[in-house]
């Protein structure tokens, strides 16, 4: 009903929302595109003093958000981007998320980078 257009135009939102918010916080490296609208609605990022696998631990347990954390079947892109072996946190958006959950994401980041500093 929505089509493909629009159900794009809402990832691309969604993600530069969240790309633009992970890089305003302090301690947070946003890994990849900083261009939603030439990417897929994934986002890789880290925060600095914490493993992603503690990050991702914390985002489910703490603040029931879903994430995947690790090298993402793809070691060789870690190696590259300096992330190997622990590899990245990784928000994957989609056609049903909202710009709401987007915001709660990254207050939870905010709150756990701020606790890291």
């Amino acid at each position: 009903e929505r089509g493909v257009e629009a159900i794009r135009a809402h990832e691309v939102e969604l993600a530069q929302r969240l790309v633009d918010g992970l890089r305003d916080i302090p301690g947070v490296t946003v890994y990849g595109g900083l261009d939603a609208t030439r990417q897929t609605a994934t986002v890789s990022f880290t925060i600095a003093g914490m493993e992603p696998s503690e990050v991702g631990l914390r985002l489910d347990e703490e603040h029931e958000i879903m994430c995947r954390v690790g090298l993402h079947c793809a070691p060789a892109a870690h190696k590259t981007i300096g992330t190997f072996p622990v590899g990245t946190v990784r928000f994957g958006l989609g056609v049903f998320n909202t710009l709401e959950e987007v915001d709660t994401a990254l207050a939870a980041v905010e709150k756990l980078a701020r606790e890291a500093r």
